[in-house]
């Protein structure tokens, strides 16, 4: 790996020969301080260049003792053109979005059926059992409120159903919340099909309305339990991973639809997350997470993600994001990192932080690199602290221009 010398003598106001390859630069040559966005996290990122030695390299005057050089290892980058980002990070939990309690609406009997705590509930499966009678698990967003039988008033629970019956493969005609002959028939065909008595009926609590598949995370009565009506059975979530997020007021601000950074537990693995939902009251340290509300066996409500937890003693927002990969068995609940993107800046051209070259007289420069090395000097823009880059603009920078970049 090729290397250049480094001048570690004091710096003084007076002047000194310009090394190789900078034609001639003089400190009054050098280019102009810049005020760079997002300057306290640029700084750093360049003092560590600084610190490093190459940032000195032929920009720092001479002083009246014999230099002293250490060799730094460089190697070559392009100038890129590309979309930047500036972000925080702020902690988050992994978990399952949704929370769920389910309770019974049947008649109070005997708990005769329960799931184990981690499985997985579709539609068409029994939630748990009361007195030998399966309490079914449907899709749909509102709540059963009552039985579904020939002559009863249209709705959008009977919508639901109709939606239902079409999924298991029973056509109910169209799903247009009217409860007649066909969508009779087809609990007909669909209690036939499941073994029950044929009665074209469905009575309240033997069927319940989820949004989707439940994952069961908690038993709340023991087989063999008497219950009444109303009585809370189960709880869980749904399949889809999130991240819950407590954002403190005043501080970062996130929209639905936002793109995210998660970096997973093991610290490397970073994934591409959305904010699907974002709190619209404040609450205090504390707060139950993942969501509030509850869900019956005839309806559900709540939000947010199975775990949570806040990062700050003030006021806080929830915000539950979307992940798109699966949640790696063992992960539920762990500490992750969060990047919440504050600016932007798009086609812009980009150099490596470590390419920046620090100017006895302010502001920044690059080295071109090859047999015809000279400076370029550079106002600096955003910084990207996931890419590592930043963005410059200056005469003759281009896209593919290779420069000197210092490694660590």
């Amino acid at each position: 790996m090729p290397t250049r010398p480094v001048d570690d003598s004091p710096a003084s106001p007076a002047s000194s020969a310009s090394p190789a390859g900078t034609r001639g630069t003089s400190p009054d040559d050098r280019p102009a301080r810049a005020r760079p966005r997002g300057a306290p996290v640029l700084a750093a990122a360049v003092a560590v260049a600084a610190t490093a030695g190459f940032a000195a390299h032929g920009l720092w005057g001479g002083g009246s003792r014999p230099a002293v050089t250490t060799a730094v290892p460089v190697s070559d980058a392009p100038v890129v053109r590309t979309d930047l980002s500036s972000r925080q990070q702020v902690p988050g939990t992994l978990g399952y979005q949704g929370f769920f309690t389910v309770a019974s609406e049947l008649d109070g009997g005997i708990l005769s059926w329960l799931p184990a705590a981690g499985a997985t509930v579709r539609r068409g499966q029994p939630l748990f059992g009361v007195s030998g009678q399966p309490v079914t698990l449907l899709y749909g967003s509102l709540p059963a409120w009552r039985a579904f039988t020939s002559g009863m008033t249209p709705g959008p629970d009977v919508q639901q159903l109709q939606r239902n019956l079409a999924a298991f493969g029973f056509d109910p005609g169209p799903a247009d919340g009217q409860f007649g002959w066909s969508t009779e028939a087809a609990i007909d065909r669909w209690q036939q099909a499941r073994g029950m008595t044929v009665t074209g009926t469905i009575p309240f609590g033997e069927v319940a309305f989820l949004p989707g598949p439940l994952r069961v995370t908690t038993i709340a009565q023991p087989l063999g339990a008497a219950v009444q009506a109303g009585a809370s059975v189960l709880s869980g979530t749904s399949l889809t991973p999130g991240v819950q997020v407590w954002l403190t007021v005043g501080g970062p601000a996130v929209r639905r639809g936002d793109q995210v950074l998660v970096t997973m537990p093991n610290g490397t693995t970073i994934v591409p997350g959305t904010v699907s939902a974002v709190g619209s009251v404040a609450s205090t340290p504390g707060a139950t997470p993942g969501g509030s509300g509850s869900s019956t066996a005839s309806g559900t409500s709540g939000g947010g993600t199975s775990g949570g937890g806040t990062n700050g003693t003030g006021a806080v927002i929830p915000v539950t994001i979307t992940i798109r990969e699966p949640l790696p068995a063992g992960l539920d609940q762990a500490p992750v990192q969060v990047a919440i993107t504050q600016q932007r800046a798009d086609n812009v051209l980009a150099v490596p932080v470590t390419a920046l070259l620090a100017a006895a007289g302010g502001g920044y420069a690059v080295q071109v690199a090859g047999p015809h090395s000279r400076l370029i000097p550079v106002t600096t823009g955003l910084y990207d602290g996931t890419s590592g880059l930043v963005a410059v603009t200056g005469a003759g920078l281009a896209p593919g221009l290779l420069v000197a970049v210092a490694q660590e």
